[in-house]
């Protein structure tokens, strides 16, 4: 092989060799992975599911993806990128009226590090998502050293190939030993580098005080269980009954208050203040899990379950219209996680409505066939016993008989679980703080088409006997439709001596 040729193959395979050094340290600092979060939001008498792209260390674009659920209402919705407290009123970015289930992209801009909020109004609430945009990460020591060292190496090769160096035996000889000397070391820094992992920089409030987490309460698989309240994480209340056992450090309290003048049958804004029940600060680390800052049920004396997302207007300060069918007290169970060590918690309370109260109603039907949104949905509950894992599972099919296979992922999952336990009275009552509070989820692989059915199954340990109300909910046509059940739970037989 002539000495051209020689020479243009060194470069080849020395060039391989820069790319081949270069390239992770390109994937470990300069493209850093883009967070995608989704959350939900309960934003008057709307529904709207939110995708935020974040942007990237330093700021800059901030795509954002609103998709109307529920119901088409008229009038737009508008979209802002603002510091904490800010008037989003500066420079608004209209999202139109759009047909349910129809995602419509804006772009926003954070354009500095630090704490923003997405406001999102609808004409009467302002919804203050926080997120955090990070700062340039510095450029890691064992990056320098790829880079000095890989040049070094590759430029000190090079000369050493020259024609006019090759004829000095010495000088070849020394440049040949530095771009060995050189590429060792970019190799060896490869090679020793930390594992590097970069967060999405979409994130709540700073960290949150630790808490002592209670004993976890009896539950089920990819769900959050509340058992009697002794057992309950971060149960609070600061008007239901006194009986209510004290809270551990860093423990939630959840105040709930009503528009004035709440009737029955009228739609009301139900606020929450969130405070820490150890230091009686406001309480505004949430994170976002499982698509929203709070999953909260509001449980009337009516048996009728809301499962709707707040949405945050101020620090700790929470928003949601509800409409109460009866009079009465209803009880509220705040789903929520802190930042940090604050962990899952769930905490309730509970408010009143005036106007009648609610006429005795028969229990819903426990296993068995019925009809709901247009399908037949068959329950099956074997015979559940208490501290035992119980498979709780409903089967949709359409009017006609055949599977429904169209059902869609809500909040990331296939379908929800919640569940209320027997009070003191023997029977499930929202407003009594020995009721038991229960949501699991159904985590299965959607199919082909990214929809799910036709079944949708639960397991749950029931933690001591009586009577529960269920509801099931699944997502279809961008409805939410939910399946109340009953479960008599036996007791479990005692040991033979």
């Amino acid at each position: 092989m002539t000495a051209p040729r020689v020479r243009a193959c060194a470069l080849v395979v020395l060039l391989a060799a820069l790319t081949a050094l270069l390239a992770p340290v390109a994937s470990a600092h300069e493209s850093t992975p883009v967070g995608v979060q989704r959350i939900e939001l309960s934003l008057g008498a709307r529904t709207l599911a939110l995708t935020i792209t974040a942007p990237p260390e330093g700021g800059g674009r901030m795509p954002v993806v609103v998709l109307p659920r529920g119901e088409a209402l008229p009038g737009d919705v508008t979209l802002a990128a603002v510091r904490p407290g800010e008037d989003p009123a500066t420079a608004p970015v209209v999202v139109p009226a759009a047909p349910v289930g129809q995602p419509h992209e804006v772009v926003l801009t954070a354009d500095g590090v630090g704490a923003w909020e997405i406001a999102v109004a609808d004409g009467s609430t302002i919804a203050r998502i926080p997120i955090t945009v990070a700062a340039p990460a510095p450029t890691p020591r064992w990056v320098w050293a790829v880079r000095i060292g890989a040049v070094l190496g590759v430029v000190a090769l090079i000369a050493a190939l020259a024609p006019s160096v090759r004829q000095r035996p010495r000088l070849a000889l020394a440049l040949g030993a530095a771009a060995i000397v050189g590429l060792t070391i970019a190799a060896t820094a490869v090679a020793t580098a930390p594992a590097t992992s970069t967060a999405a920089t979409t994130a709540a409030t700073p960290a949150a005080a630790p808490v002592d987490p209670a004993a976890v309460p009896a539950g089920g698989h990819a769900g959050h269980g509340g058992g009697a309240m002794p057992d309950m994480r971060g149960m609070s209340a600061t008007d239901v009954p006194a009986d209510m056992p004290a809270m551990g450090p860093g423990a939630v309290v959840v105040t709930a208050r009503t528009g004035p003048g709440a009737q029955a049958g009228a739609p009301t804004d139900l606020e929450l203040d969130l405070t820490d029940g150890s230091t009686g600060a406001v309480v505004d680390d949430l994170t976002i899990h499982d698509d929203a800052l709070i999953h909260l049920a509001v449980i009337g004396p009516d048996g009728q379950l809301a499962h709707v997302h707040p949405v945050r207007t101020a620090p700790g300060r929470y928003v949601v219209r509800v409409q109460p069918a009866t009079g009465g007290r209803y009880g509220v169970f705040a789903e929520m996680e802190r930042a940090g060590d604050g962990g899952h918690q769930v905490a309730r309370t509970a408010f009143d409505v005036a106007g009648p109260a609610a006429p005795a109603i028969p229990a819903a039907p426990g296993a068995g066939v019925r009809q709901v949104a247009g399908m037949d949905a068959e329950v099956t509950t074997p015979a559940a016993v208490a501290g035992r894992p119980t498979r709780v599972s409903v089967a949709f099919t359409r009017r006609g008989g055949a599977p429904v296979t169209d059902l869609q992922g809500w909040l990331g999952m296939a379908g929800h679980l919640m569940l209320l336990g027997p009070g003191l009275s023997g029977v499930p009552d929202p407003a009594d703080p020995a009721s038991a509070f229960g949501h699991v989820h159904d985590m299965s692989a959607a199919g082909p088409a990214g929809t799910y059915g036709p079944q949708v199954g639960f397991d749950y340990t029931f933690p001591r006997a009586g009577r529960y109300a269920l509801w099931v909910q699944v997502q279809r046509d961008w409805q939410i439709v939910t399946v109340p059940v009953t479960v008599d739970v036996a007791a479990a037989a005692a040991p033979t001596p």
